[in-house]
């Protein structure tokens, strides 16, 4: 489906719920702070996010939009993946690079020496 067609079904079953809970269209769209036409339009598939919520609000259905509200987790699965992938900040040397450089396999900052650098290129 269509953007246009999801917010057209959306439209039409606000409809179906004004009519269900026997709401005039100018008593909601008073309590929800907005004209008539803007709510005919919303019914239409054609409103603000802010007047839809304003709308469930008057009509008593708000709670349908709870999944949305609700903070996204991850996975305990998903957790237990990202658990063993933590980032280090020290490296561990191969091989000795001079004779005062720590020795094979010990953890080591990554710090920028004057006597080690590069200016070739």
């Amino acid at each position: 489906m269509s953007e246009q067609a999801i917010a057209e079904v959306i439209g039409s079953r606000l409809e179906a719920l004004r009519v269900k809970k026997n709401l005039n269209q100018e008593t909601v769209a008073e309590e929800a702070g907005i004209s008539r036409t803007t709510l005919r339009q919303l019914m239409a598939g054609k409103g603000t996010l802010l007047n839809l919520i304003a709308v469930l609000r008057v009509i008593g259905e708000l709670d349908r939009l709870s999944s949305l509200v609700e903070e996204v987790r991850s996975s305990p699965i998903q957790m237990a993946k990202m658990a063993g992938k933590q980032r280090q900040r020290a490296y561990t040397l191969r091989k000795p690079r001079s004779a005062n450089s720590s020795v094979t396999g010990q953890k080591k900052l990554i710090t920028p020496d004057a006597a080690e650098k590069d200016t070739t290129w």
